[in-house]
């Protein structure tokens, strides 16, 4: 495992405050000066020359020491070799001063309390001059270093060779000048102020706190030098005492900061490194993961318990290792060639991007892994770090969502996608052929009577006889739910190939349960290259002779050929105008009254759509079928919705009684999933409540699709909206497929009211009303011309009708009219 190694413990620093200490000693200094005031008078010393030396040897190694480490210890910084300098120069003059003492031998020139005393103001000021230069700005500062050095050697001539020329400073049997009291009393003066200066910048300043406290002793130690009287008395020996002391402080701070402060801060990082360590490895450990330390030889220098999960190694197994072992013998060639090159370009590398290997455990199995590389630097030698994860389950998704893009997933043929491609290829490879569509009849109802499991089995049953009758050749793909396609390349007759595949629903299919069930087909195709050149063309034309042949009554196989001169083209032209038409408002609305059989009064209107186009009127038989193939019947049908419940809103606003206002609504519209918020909001828009609305749906779209039709139509009438069944008659209701249908209408369609002047007519139509009154459902007879259709619809409890009898479909404007007759 990945470990690190630290630095044995460190001494912590005191850092305790030297303020209080300072402050203390100035208190004991103005305490002794206050009792020699009260008692004048100091006594001399007795070998006071030695001490003096031994004072000033001990001042002088402090400001050797202050020097030393802070010119070796700056890490560049210009304060502290200011200070540095300063100090080696105050270090230069306390020696002179020192040999240089009255009661010393001479040193170059005789010495006397004069000499002495220059070179000690000389010292005493480049402490405050050492100070005052490191609080400068730092150009100032680089300045100020030749200058202290220049300071230096002219103080240091001045006091050794022209210090007879300099006014005295004291006086043998009187004492001390007024002039060297006045520069004491400016020492003392300077070093309060440098004192609070630095005082109020140690936060920003090299040991603030101890060049503060010095400072504080320097100025109060001064105080003796402006009172004694020889030079040899207690007063001249405590000044040098509290020199030293403030010295000592100095010398305390440069420790403090160069020396104790560097070994508290390696412990703090010494913390903080094993913190780090320690997350670290608590991170590599539980790492999901597998992480691998790979030296340039390919050795495994380290692991996590993950990658020995993965690899099914045993705890440490892998460190040491190389990393081939790892990866299959096959592969191993490749894989050394892919390391060699990685590292060649280690340098410039961060992260790989995720590769998918294949790579072999400890057992001997292999895995699909994904790997992520990047190099590492660890001490002086380079590494890969890789990151290996386990990712056979995705590759297996992966593969088992692309062969689903391409293929279908109950027969297992190939999809539509995969026709077209493969469509694509013939057309290149072959320069004619055919591609023949084939439908199962009534597979939608299959399911509803039989369930989706019989339904799917005799989908897969179909596909199998298909696929048994197959050429070599061709190929067998699933289309979409109910169709399959064979494309069969250099087929120059596909009628008769057509009437042998058909062949496969000849036999009866035993579903699942052991029903047995009789299934027909009907097929449609298209040649090329005379149908198309292009894979989605052919396909498109296709599937317009296969809904061809499931039009027709007595033709099981179309041929594109011959559905498109005319069907197909008028279909194709219909289908390019509606959008076009719809703009320039082609379409409009007409309105079909409804009465009341009971009084003849107005229980509302039917809208009905009408498309006048520039060549003449087309028909809504041959239109709306067109629409509903296309999708517009979506567009379409919102926009007959709003002309509706808009024109509704009119005849409300005008005062007309106008009823329920009834619109039909096409299979397609009720799969639109924003219907129902669409209607709430157009009824809100336009002022008109959902219960003076009717929506009329056909038996058959209703029960063909019940599934998922019923859900659509309880929210709908849970909007308050009704609902009317039309073309009832027509279709395969029974009792308990209509106790789940939500409408309270049953239109009888006009197919039998035609017929009411037979028995048998008449016994549907009563069947009917008698349904719909156990219901509890009103009854509109559809297509009502003859008075004697009215009255039989009344004598036997229809409610309402409709037709040329009352009233021929009307535009609004003859609405009104209307509506102002039966008022």
């Amino acid at each position: 495992m990945l470990s690190l190694s630290w630095p044995a413990s460190t001494p912590s620093a005191n850092t305790a405050t030297p303020l209080p200490l300072a402050l203390l000693l100035c208190f004991l200094i103005s305490l002794m000066l206050l009792l020699q005031l009260v008692s004048p008078g100091w006594a001399r010393l007795p070998g006071y020359a030695a001490i003096h030396t031994m004072l000033e040897i001990l001042s002088i190694a402090m400001s050797l020491l202050v020097a030393v480490m802070a010119w070796f210890r700056t890490d560049s910084s210009r304060p502290l070799r200011v200070l540095a300098v300063g100090f080696a120069v105050i270090a230069a003059l306390d020696t002179l001063h020192t040999v240089s003492y009255a009661l010393l031998p001479a040193f170059v020139t005789t010495n006397t309390p004069q000499k002495a005393i220059v070179l000690w103001l000389g010292a005493r000021a480049m402490v405050a001059l050492a100070i005052l230069c490191m609080l400068l700005p730092p150009p100032q500062q680089r300045r100020a270093i030749p200058l202290l050095w220049l300071y230096g050697a002219l103080v240091a001539l001045l006091g050794v060779g022209l210090y007879g020329r300099l006014p005295v400073l004291y006086q043998p049997g009187s004492g001390l000048t007024a002039l060297k009291i006045a520069l004491e009393w400016l020492l003392v003066g300077g070093y309060l102020l440098l004192a609070f200066r630095v005082h109020r910048a140690q936060q920003s300043i090299f040991a603030g706190q101890w060049l503060t406290a010095g400072l504080l002793v320097l100025a109060f130690g001064e105080l003796f030098f402006c009172f004694y009287q020889l030079v040899d008395d207690v007063a001249n020996g405590l000044g040098h005492v509290f020199k030293v002391i403030g010295q000592g402080f100095f010398l305390r701070g440069v420790i403090e900061t160069r020396l104790l402060q560097p070994y508290q801060q390696l412990a703090v990082e010494k913390t903080a490194h094993e913190d780090a360590r320690n997350r670290l490895h608590a991170l590599v450990s539980g790492a999901p993961l597998g992480i691998l330390v790979v030296d340039q030889d390919g050795r495994i220098v380290s692991s996590n318990p993950a990658a020995e999960q993965l690899f099914h190694a045993a705890p440490g197994a892998l460190d040491g290792g190389h990393i081939d072992q790892l990866v299959p013998s096959a592969l191993r060639g490749a894989h050394r060639q892919h390391r060699s090159g990685y590292h060649a370009a280690a340098s410039v590398r961060r992260m790989s991007e995720r590769q998918q290997v294949t790579a072999e455990r400890c057992d001997g199995s292999q895995f699909h892994a994904s790997v992520e590389l990047a190099p590492l630097h660890w001490g002086q030698h380079a590494y890969v770090l890789a990151f290996v994860s386990d990712i056979s389950v995705q590759v297996q998704q992966t593969s088992q969502l692309q062969w689903l893009a391409l293929n279908d997933e109950l027969t297992g043929l190939p999809n539509r996608h995969a026709t077209i491609q493969q469509l694509d290829a013939s057309l290149q490879q072959c320069p004619h052929g055919a591609l023949l569509l084939c439908n199962i009849d009534a597979l939608g109802r299959i399911n509803q009577v039989f369930g989706h499991d019989s339904g799917d089995a005799l989908l897969v049953a179909s596909s199998q006889r298909l696929q048994g009758l197959l050429h070599p050749d061709e190929q067998l793909t699933r289309l979409q739910g109910d169709s399959f396609a064979v494309l069969m390349p250099g087929q120059r007759q596909p009628l008769p190939r057509a009437q042998q595949l058909l062949e496969a629903f000849a036999a009866p299919f035993v579903l699942p349960g052991g029903i047995e069930l009789q299934a027909g087909a009907r097929a449609g195709y298209c040649r090329y290259p005379e149908d198309g050149d292009q894979a989605s063309q052919l396909l498109q034309h296709a599937e317009m002779a296969m809904t061809a042949a499931k039009r027709s009554i007595s033709t099981p196989v179309v041929a594109f050929s011959d559905c498109e001169p005319a069907r197909t083209r008028r279909w194709l032209q219909l289908a390019g105008q509606m959008a076009l038409a719809l703009q320039q408002q082609q379409f409009s609305m007409v309105y079909q009254p409804r009465v009341r059989l009971r009084d003849g009064s107005v229980a509302g209107f039917e809208a009905l759509l009408r498309w006048q186009a520039a060549e003449g009127a087309i028909s809504p038989g041959e239109f709306i079928p067109v629409a509903e193939e296309t999708g517009f019947i979506l567009r379409l049908g919102r926009w007959t919705l709003d002309q509706a419940i808009a024109q509704r809103a009119a005849w409300q606003r005008d005062g007309y009684q106008a009823g329920r206002m009834a619109i039909n609504l096409s299979p397609r519209q009720l799969g639109d999933a924003g219907l129902q918020d669409w209607l709430l909001q157009s009824c809100q828009r336009h002022g008109v409540a959902p219960a003076q609305l009717e929506l009329e749906i056909t038996e058959t779209a209703a029960m063909e699709n019940l599934q998922w039709a019923l859900p659509v139509l309880q929210q709908l009438r849970g909007l308050g909206l009704h609902l009317a069944l039309d073309d009832f008659g027509t279709g395969y209701s029974s009792l308990a497929y209509l106790q789940q249908l939500p409408v309270s209408v049953l239109k009888i369609d006009l197919a039998f009211v035609r017929n009411l002047d037979r028995e048998e007519g008449r016994a549907v139509a009563r069947t009917i009303i008698t349904l719909a009154q156990q219901l509890a459902c009103n009854t509109v007879a559809e297509g009502v011309e003859t008075p004697a259709q009215q009255a039989w619809l009344l004598a036997n409890g229809c409610d309402e009708m409709q037709g040329f009898l009352e009233a021929r479909p009307l535009p609004p404007a003859a609405v009104a009219d209307y509506l102002r007759g039966k008022s």
